[in-house]
C-alpha cells in the first residue's frame, strides 16, 4: 500500500506487459530488411529485388513499408540518404 501511496504502479507478475507488445519492433532492422534496404539504395524497383531475391513483389513492398515504417522515414530518396548516413549499407 505505501508503494501505491507513493504514486508508483504496482501489478501482478502475471499481468505485467511484457519487454513488446505483439507487433512492436525492436528498433532495428532485421537481416532480410537490411539486404533489401542495399538493393533501394542500388536504384532497384520492387520488381527487381523481388527479382534478384526470389521474392514476390508484394513481399519487397511490405519489408520496404516496414522499413519506412521503423526509421520513421516517408520517402525513399530520404530513406536512402539516411541508410549511407547512418552506414546501414555498403554503397554500390
Amino acid at each position: 500500500m505505501k508503494s501505491i501511496a507513493a504514486g508508483m504502479t504496482v501489478l501482478d507478475p502475471q499481468v505485467s506487459r511484457p519487454d513488446t507488445l505483439k507487433g512492436e519492433r525492436g528498433g532495428g532492422l532485421t537481416p532480410r530488411e537490411l539486404e533489401i534496404l542495399q538493393h533501394i539504395v542500388a536504384g532497384k524497383s520492387n520488381k527487381e529485388i523481388a527479382a534478384d531475391l526470389n521474392l514476390s513483389v508484394n513481399t519487397v513492398a511490405v519489408h520496404r513499408a516496414n522499413i519506412m515504417d521503423t526509421l520513421g522515414i516517408h520517402k525513399t530518396a530520404e530513406l536512402v540518404v539516411y541508410a549511407i548516413r547512418n552506414g546501414l549499407v555498403n554503397l554500390p
